[in-house]
């Protein structure tokens, strides 16, 4: 294997006898030994080709491979530190641009059940589930005794493989994010990692969505939403309450929403508004403000009677209207009874889920 790309300011190579020093111990490091086990087969790592992901020329990232004709191009070892600068990435590029030159079908690799961090970046990089290998770990155990019974990290017992792949025309086109995973995908995943990809659609709620993942299959986006409703309508009160009081207040700190609650508040669009501001529109914009700034802080006064009263948070399907006009509709809440407003509360905690379904897959919105 030859290759040597540039993704960003991180330099892909091949790995050398030179770099075994440092792979052995950076490979030590993050998982604890050398050698890997992986569907019933103890190898090491390092007598495979691999690539290495250098920045500002020290290496920050390992991957090793192995070609077979039958089973492709397979990743049988992706390391990379510090997170979040790229270098997985790309060693993901690079090996698939390997895969696709080389005439390969398919690119492809094994995670564990527990590792919920490696199973989204690997659904985010557009690879599939291919297949679930239940209870596979307890014949790689038997190779590697010190492979643990339940992560450290999330409590999760480690019993499973996840084979994962890289197959038709996305492995011969530039690696792309795809910002949710597939529904074959949702209906196939252990039901952590699917509580874990479905967490941004309704702000965490845990248990609700660990209902939600004993319906599946669901087989499309719709029949899931209509079995969200379903099943959060189904749930105990203390478990409602959970799924609307994952989402921020109206008219929360911008800075402590997330990135999705921050586009549908509106807070987006009020900074734009702010940057964009000319001499000629000055005083306009200067009333507007005054406007937002009395909105919020009567925002502030009517969510505190609110959850005084309910004894839940006020939650709207905002669909990108204005604070100004979102004070009404609470003052108008609060003249709801209480089993009225927590049904309408979870209709519309379900309503933003189904909306930012649609915008993550790209189909805008429907309001």
């Amino acid at each position: 294997m030859s290759s040597a790309t540039r993704v960003a300011d991180i330099t892909v190579r091949d790995l050398t006898p030179q770099d075994h020093e440092w792979a052995r111990a950076f490979i030590t490091r993050m998982q604890g030994s050398e050698r890997i086990a992986r569907l019933g087969e103890l190898v090491d790592p390092l007598a495979m080709e691999g690539l290495i992901a250098e920045a500002d020329g020290q290496s920050v990232g390992l991957a090793s491979v192995n070609e077979t004709a039958d089973k492709g191009l397979e990743i049988v070892l992706l390391l990379a530190e510090p997170s979040g600068m790229g270098a997985g990435s790309a060693l993901m590029e690079t090996a698939r641009q390997v895969a696709s030159a080389s005439g390969h079908h398919r690119l492809w690799l094994v995670t564990t059940n527990d590792n919920l961090a490696a199973i989204h970046f690997y659904l985010r990089r557009g690879m599939r589930l291919a297949a679930v290998h239940e209870n596979a770990v307890e014949a790689d155990r038997a190779l590697k005794p010190e492979i643990p019974k339940v992560s450290a990290t999330n409590g999760l017992p480690i019993s499973d493989l996840l084979e994962m792949e890289l197959t038709g025309e996305a492995l011969d086109r530039r690696l792309e994010t795809a910002p949710f995973p597939a529904i074959d995908d949702l209906d196939r995943l252990p039901a952590a990692a699917f509580v874990a990809e479905q967490g941004p659609l309704v702000e965490g709620a845990p248990r609700f969505l660990a209902r939600l993942a004993g319906e599946r299959p669901f087989g499309s986006d719709e029949a899931m939403l209509a079995a969200a409703f379903e099943v959060a309508h189904g749930m105990p009160e203390d478990e409602r309450i959970e799924l609307i009081d994952s989402h921020p207040r109206i008219g929360a700190d911008a800075a402590e929403v997330s990135e999705m609650s921050y586009v549908e508040q509106g807070y987006e669009a009020e900074s734009s508004a702010e940057e964009e501001a000319t001499d000629d529109r000055e005083e306009t914009l200067s009333h507007l403000a005054e406007e937002t700034a009395r909105a919020y802080e009567e925002l502030a006064m009517l969510n505190g009677i609110y959850e005084e009263q309910f004894g839940f948070r006020y939650v709207i399907f905002v669909a990108g209207r204005p604070k100004t006009e979102i004070v009404p509709l609470l003052e108008r809440a609060l003249r709801n009874d209480r089993e009225a407003e927590l049904r309408r509360a979870v209709d519309d905690a379900i309503y933003i889920a189904g909306d930012r379904l649609r915008r993550l897959r790209g189909l805008g919105t429907e309001v």
